[in-house]
């Protein structure tokens, strides 16, 4: 086999990760445990030089934060975007329709643990890995001995989304009024968090265009809580994840007192 050979055949293998943060990094030491090539794209990197030099990768991981996902999606490149996995918080089908083809999704992965800076991984539950893509996102966490489950249909994907993001928004807003611990909040402040996740699945349902299952949804959710009820319910987001949901609600033509209670109290 020739050299250059060898070297379309690693190009073709390698994994292209926009953004070094917390996810971002633990796929990429996966891949780079697994053997296969990873190119970062980090700030000042011009994506049209990588994309000249590597047009068709295994996978694009897009790792940037969900403020800046909408920008990042339209500006990469076709074969780029064919082959994009998302790993943000907030999402659902909403959140990439405008940038992909009709009837192409990208990759998903429903991403239920955390790494921080000197802590070993933490994994609350596996997470749910969805797309022509999803056996590459699987063989990183292989690498790390990460949990996972490849959800083969739109719909468990959906309800994965939903799920992730009923669990990081009633702790985050219920947080806001009672900075405690996630078991701490669910068991001593059901009279906010009961018609608060009420809310949130409402929010979602309208989010996503259909009806959701409550029940099966708090199951979940109690489900993930008590994996791990000493987390913080409090995030350092959790004013912009208000007001946005706040927004979301508005434009939806939702009212939701909960949430509108909660923006008048934590909201200047």
């Amino acid at each position: 086999m020739s050299r250059s050979t060898n070297q379309t055949g690693l190009l073709r293998r390698s994994a292209v990760v926009f953004g070094l943060g917390q996810l971002g990094a633990v796929f990429a030491e996966g891949w780079l445990k697994a053997g296969r090539p990873v190119v970062p794209i980090t700030r000042g990197v011009d994506v049209g030089v990588v994309h000249g030099e590597l047009p068709e990768p295994a996978i694009v991981l897009v790792g940037v934060g969900e403020a800046a996902l909408a920008e990042v999606l339209g500006a990469l490149p076709a074969s780029y975007l064919a082959r994009a996995a998302l790993v943000q918080n907030e999402l659902l089908p909403r959140s990439w329709s405008g940038a992909c083809p009709a009837g192409e999704d990208p990759n998903v992965a429903v991403v239920w643990f955390e790494k921080k800076a000197g802590k070993l991984i933490h994994s609350i539950r596996p997470t749910a890995l969805h797309g022509p893509q999803a056996k590459i996102l699987a063989e990183s966490l292989d690498q790390l001995h990460l949990p996972y489950f490849i959800a083969e249909s739109p719909e468990v994907r959906d309800f994965e989304l939903v799920l992730k993001n009923l669990y990081i928004l009633a702790l985050n807003l219920g947080g806001l009024a009672f900075p405690r611990t996630a078991g701490e909040l669910w068991r001593e402040h059901q009279g906010l968090l009961a018609p608060l996740c009420e809310e949130l699945v409402r929010l979602q349902s309208g989010l996503l265009g259909r009806e959701l299952d409550v029940g099966k949804l708090m199951l979940g959710l109690e489900a993930a809580i008590e994996a791990d009820p000493a987390h913080g319910a409090r995030g350092r987001t959790a004013e912009d994840r208000l007001r946005r949901a706040v927004g979301q609600a508005s434009a939806l033509g939702l009212e939701l007192p909960v949430l509108a209670s909660l923006a008048g109290e934590h909201l200047s």
